[in-house]
């Protein structure tokens, strides 16, 4: 079964998943949309729906396997004419995962009212680790950073069965093309909201960088239509951390996930919240969710059950998952290297003051450039022109920072107390290479600029790209098969070495999940 192209896109340019799958299954009432929404089996079950859920379900529907998502986020409307997040300047429930005061970098904290939002920030030994929450996963608060690694350190990082130049030639350029990563336009790059990365730009060249442009998943229409004042203003102003509700972001709801319901094959079914996996007696996995009302409320919860499992929970989540599952001896067989070889890519933020030249009165959220640097500092890393959005309208450049550290890394434990899984050995030692790295940079910039000063950025150790724990050819093999587990697969953050290798992730860990996804469906499982 199939949906017209035109009303696919049409539905997803709206964000209106629920109506694409009404569409497919029948409207809410028929008969056809009862037996399929009281259905607890499927032959594939993919839990999240982030970079890694998003292409698994694609292609399990394209290949015609019978297949539910499970999200435990909300799906969150596109909005042409209305907010439809909190932000920085206007903080409301939507915004954090179940929390009563916000948390978040240069945000003073502020009590809201536990809800299922957007972004979960978990309190980890040593590190705040920040993941999506949401139909869409992280694509609907990351930063629309589209960039692949270079080669030297994807081959450093891992196994040689995986080629940069098959990822070069089929996998990166198939995930950019899905996406629609653009780099920014001319003519948004000149507008007053931008003239912070102009600037960024003419510093980073006076300290000897050379700058260049990154793809992004922005939707460079919507953003013309802020600077028209045609539409609510949010990518123009630096928010975009807790998303656009404007549809500023080509977030994977305009994309795979689309594509994925119009199969015919693929169900989703948001604001199902996984609690814990195992395997029953007669060898199908159960997974066990609890049902959410939009403002939090427990529904129940129900159990499902099928024959494949695909974990892409992300990072912080699939660990929890697993690692429980392992330790309680509900998944017999899972390998003894889960939850291992966690890092936090070398996330870094830095300021600096530039009061002597006018930064255009709001800073932009889209990043247009970046520079890398090799050999210059302790560790190699990857700088980019960032916002944060409590600097947004200040005399003030950010950059964010990702080193390429191979050597630092955390495991995930079972707390024997209290069950609860928890990133058990991370302390602040373990990031101070990249915040050396980061600051000598910015030293660097300030001093080839004169009038430039540091700002203190005050935060806890912070990562939105945790990485590792069930890591390709170590816990996987290299289509993401759970060693010790049939029909158990791992497709997200957690594949990743702990590291991207100085990148941002999101196309890698899309890219892992697409190379994957053909080998898998190429061996029928």
């Amino acid at each position: 079964m199939s949906v017209d192209r035109r009303h696919v896109l049409g539905l997803a340019g709206r964000g209106t998943l629920a109506g694409l799958g009404a569409a497919v299954l029948g409207g809410a009432g028929s008969r056809a949309f009862a037996a399929a929404s009281s259905r607890t089996h499927f032959r594939a079950l993919v839990i999240g729906s982030g970079f890694g859920g998003s292409v698994a379900a694609l292609r399990l529907g394209r290949a015609g396997v019978d297949t539910l998502v499970v999200e435990r986020g909300r799906e969150w409307p596109v909005a042409p004419r209305r907010h439809v997040f909190g932000s920085m300047n206007g903080v409301t429930d939507t915004m954090f995962w179940f929390r009563r005061t916000t948390r978040w970098p240069a945000l003073v904290p502020t009590p809201v009212r536990p809800a299922p939002g957007v972004m979960e920030v978990s309190e980890e030994q040593g590190l705040d680790i920040a993941c999506g929450a949401g139909v869409g996963g992280g694509s609907i608060v990351y930063t629309g950073v589209t960039v692949a690694p270079p080669r030297r350190y994807f081959e450093r990082l891992y196994p040689p069965g995986l080629r940069y130049e098959e990822f070069a030639r089929t996998w990166f350029p198939r995930v950019r093309r899905a996406l629609g990563a653009t780099v920014m336009p001319a003519d948004v790059h000149r507008s007053a909201p931008f003239t912070h990365s102009r600037l960024w730009d003419e510093h980073l060249t006076r300290a000897g960088a050379r700058t260049f442009p990154l793809d992004s998943t922005f939707d460079w229409d919507v953003v013309r239509r802020e600077l028209a004042h045609t539409a609510p203003l949010s990518a123009t102003v630096g928010e975009s951390d807790f998303g656009c509700g404007n549809g500023a972001k080509k977030s994977l709801t305009r994309s795979y996930l689309p594509a994925a319901l119009a199969t015919g094959h693929v169900q989703l079914r948001p604001l199902h919240e996984v609690r814990s996996i195992g395997r029953r007696r007669d060898g199908r996995f159960r997974v066990e969710v609890r049902r959410l009302e939009p403002g939090g409320a427990v529904l129940g919860t129900t159990e499902f059950t099928c024959d494949l499992l695909f974990m892409a929970a992300g990072t912080l989540n699939t660990n929890r998952l697993l690692v429980a599952a392992r330790d309680r001896g509900d998944l017999a067989g899972l390998p003894a290297s889960v939850g291992t070889g966690f890092g936090d890519n070398g996330d870094q933020a830095t300021a600096r003051s530039q009061p002597l030249r006018f930064h255009g009165g709001s800073q932009g959220s889209p990043c247009a450039s970046g520079a890398f640097f090799p050999t210059e500092f302790e560790l190699p890393l990857l700088a980019e022109n960032w916002v944060l959005p409590g600097y947004h309208a200040l005399p003030a450049l950010v950059t964010f920072s990702m080193t390429v550290d191979t050597d630092h890394r955390g495991t995930f434990r079972s707390d024997p107390r209290t069950g609860r899984v928890r990133l058990a050995d991370w302390s602040a030692d373990k990031s101070a290479a990249a915040a050396r790295s980061a600051t000598a940079l910015s030293d660097r910039v300030i001093g080839a600029n004169p009038g430039m000063l540091p700002v203190t950025v005050t935060t806890r150790p912070f990562t939105g790209h945790p990485l590792g724990g069930c890591v390709i050819g170590r816990t996987t093999d290299l289509e993401g098969r759970v060693h010790g587990v049939r029909g158990l697969y791992v497709l997200d953050g957690s594949l990743l070495p702990g590291n991207a290798g100085g990148a941002n992730p999101s196309l890698t860990i899309a890219a892992l999940a697409e190379r994957a996804m053909a080998g898998i469906v190429a061996a029928a499982g």
